[in-house]
């Protein structure tokens, strides 16, 4: 019975620290834009921008305007904040256009850097923005910002919501070894 109890508390301690990581940090993500009526398909002339996702990594002033905008893609977020407000927009601040943005090739990693299968199965947005839009697939997020009056006090924030195919759960596994150990104690009683 001593055995038996100690087997299962290393069991227990073993899968007690198992834990389901999956992020983005170590990702090499692709941003890329598009103002709505200008003659330019890409936002000032610039094509997909690529980043390694880690701590602090943003794409800074994306347009030359005294850092009018900063994303930051952290490990299960996107963050949107304005700085050096207030000033006009973009381009006509008339509220007729959007300015587009798309973040692809989000891949989730272990925490060893490895790929792992996962996927966006949903976002949830905070802001204190009005007219703004998102969407979303397995890999990527858009969201649209009006042409609008903007002030360095507004943000956007996406929580991205995933699924992870081939990352345990650490519940999971403990049920699984649990049911294993009470097979054997059954079988053993049984062979008694």
């Amino acid at each position: 019975m001593k055995k038996l109890l100690a087997y299962l508390f290393t069991v227990a301690a073993i899968f007690w620290g198992a834990t389901s990581s999956a992020s983005l940090m170590g990702d090499e993500v692709l941003l890329s834009c598009m103002q709505s009526g200008s003659p330019s398909p890409v936002c000032e002339g610039n094509g997909e921008m690529p980043a390694i996702v880690g701590a602090d990594v943003e794409y800074p002033d994306y347009f030359n305007f005294q850092n009018s905008l900063s994303i930051d893609i952290s490990a299960e977020s996107i963050w949107v904040t304005f700085d050096n407000g207030p000033y006009c927009g973009w381009f006509t601040c008339d509220g007729q256009g959007f300015l587009d943005f798309w973040l692809t090739d989000l891949d989730w990693r272990h925490s060893d850097g490895s790929l792992m299968d996962g996927m966006i199965v949903g976002i949830e947005v905070i802001t204190n923005m009005s007219g703004v839009l998102t969407d979303w697939g397995p890999h990527s997020v858009h969201f649209s910002l009006p042409e609008t009056q903007v002030t360095d006090d507004m943000f956007l924030h996406i929580d991205l919501i995933t699924r992870h195919g081939d990352v345990p759960e650490p519940e999971t596994l403990a049920i699984f070894a649990l049911a294993l150990t009470g097979l054997g104690i059954f079988r053993r009683r049984r062979a008694q």
